[in-house]
């Protein structure tokens, strides 16, 4: 479908006239020519053609393509895969994405097939190819502005990278990820790849660098839309670190992982609950 027919197609769906949605932008025949899909349009003119409908350029693109986003799917598809071990599944899905990636050239399926093969190795407890890596990092670097995918990117692929990689793509991260930081689903990423380093360096029981990224996440929060949940988060991650310090539990935490029940998030739950554990573990 072409971009006109979606538009075209949104428009009657909201019961709009075209004069209203086209008014100072398109002439009668050329919104014509455009519903039909016959011709195309401006950026400029396309994002006031957007804000008259009043979607948003998300929205426009969960619509005109009938379905969600298929790079989420994917991620679901075979982190379900992982957790459940199931290295046959986790296969014929690598196989898929580079059939893919030779079909396309589309440089995302080559990322997705990297990750698949990496997790391969880390179910079956084998060095990570230099290879695999080297596709995500070396994108990851050249980048020279990251966006949503670039987070969605290195968040998923987190696990594979030595920690003086790992905190020098976040560094270089910190330097290209400002430009998007009012989009609620970038903020939400952006939480989610920080709160996941943070994990990694409070089960290394390094107190110093969990406190760098404990920072830069308390100011991700301050801008973000006060959810409960990343408050709560946040309070988990300070009083985890305070045990680090002086090596003594504090009564916040049990109250933490009620609020998660009452949330209805067992799976966070229980993941902060086994993490709570290694931190006692690493701090008796």
């Amino acid at each position: 479908m072409q971009i006109g027919e979606a538009i075209g197609a949104i428009r009657k769906n909201k019961n709009l006239k075209s004069k209203d949605i086209y008014k100072g932008i398109l002439s009668r025949p050329a919104i014509s020519r455009f519903e039909k899909g016959h011709s195309d349009t401006t950026a400029e003119k396309f994002f006031q053609i957007l804000d008259n409908l009043n979607l948003s350029l998300e929205e426009f693109h969960f619509l005109s393509n009938n379905k969600a986003n298929t790079d989420a799917m994917m991620i679901s598809t075979y982190s379900e895969a992982y957790y459940a071990k199931d290295l046959l599944r986790l296969a014929a899905l690598e196989e898929k994405a580079k059939n893919r990636f030779e079909e396309t050239s589309k440089i995302k399926y080559l990322h997705h097939a990297s990750i698949i093969h990496l997790l391969q190795c880390n179910i079956s407890e084998l060095p990570f190819p230099h290879k695999e890596l080297a596709v995500i990092k070396d994108y990851l670097f050249q980048c020279e502005t990251w966006h949503y995918y670039e987070l969605v990117l290195f968040t998923n692929s987190l696990d594979f990278f030595p920690e003086d990689v790992l905190d020098a793509v976040y560094a270089r991260a910190k330097e290209k990820m400002t430009e998007f930081n009012r989009m609620k689903s970038y903020q939400n990423e952006l939480f989610s790849l920080i709160s996941n380093i943070l994990v990694l360096q409070l089960g290394k029981n390094n107190l110093e660098k969990s406190w760098l990224y404990y920072a830069d996440l308390e100011k991700t929060v301050s801008a973000s839309d006060n959810r409960m949940y990343e408050h709560a988060m946040l309070l988990f991650f300070k009083e985890l670190i305070a045990i680090m310090q002086h090596k003594e539990d504090t009564e916040k935490l049990t109250a933490i992982l009620q609020t998660f029940n009452l949330l209805n998030m067992e799976r966070i739950g229980n993941q902060c609950a086994g993490l709570l554990e290694i931190v006692r573990k690493n701090n008796a």
